[in-house]
């Protein structure tokens, strides 16, 4: 079941613009990372799930600097390709919006088959975080004349690793 709600997401996140694939492993989606990471100014959410990652990039001294975000994710709808991102200590939004590159690591486990589903758990979160954001793929803005332009406001490129749970 999770595999068929992984191939609806990755396809529904291709349509709205954005990559995603299916790992087989929490070490190969570590790979990933480190492959789209490629040596580059890189922040790293302190997120429980991505402890053991080693980005192989610089941790730049302004994040204004940083080309690449990684975050982990509260959970995920399939039928939208949307993430769902909580803000608090250590995983602050400016990881996800600032870098042209955005890079998402979630286990497959957080995949929900609905963006209602979705907004039901993110509901019954307890403590919620003090803000959450949803994204569904990279940011664009229109302007008057309905000239969308992608990355205006956020990241050009979203990733989204998913791995099965058993390694966590």
């Amino acid at each position: 079941m999770n595999e068929v709600l992984a191939e609806l997401f990755i396809t529904r996140l291709a349509e709205a613009g954005g990559v995603a694939r299916l790992a087989g492993s929490l070490t190969e989606a570590y790979d990933v990372v480190r492959a789209l990471v490629g040596g580059r100014a890189v922040l790293v959410h302190e997120h429980p799930g991505l402890a053991g990652l080693r980005t192989g990039g610089t941790v730049p001294a302004d994040p204004w600097e940083a080309e690449v975000g990684v975050t982990g994710a509260l959970a995920a709808a399939a039928d939208t390709g949307t993430v769902a991102l909580g803000a608090a200590p250590g995983t602050p939004r400016r990881t996800s919006v600032l870098p042209a590159v955005h890079v998402v690591v979630m286990p497959l486990s957080r995949l929900t088959p609905t963006y209602a589903d979705l907004i039901d758990l993110l509901d019954d979160l307890d403590p919620k975080p003090s803000g959450m954001q949803l994204v569904t793929g990279p940011s664009r803005s229109g302007d008057i004349e309905m000239a969308m332009i992608q990355g205006m406001h956020g990241p050009r490129e979203v990733h989204v690793i998913l791995y099965p749970d058993a390694e966590q």
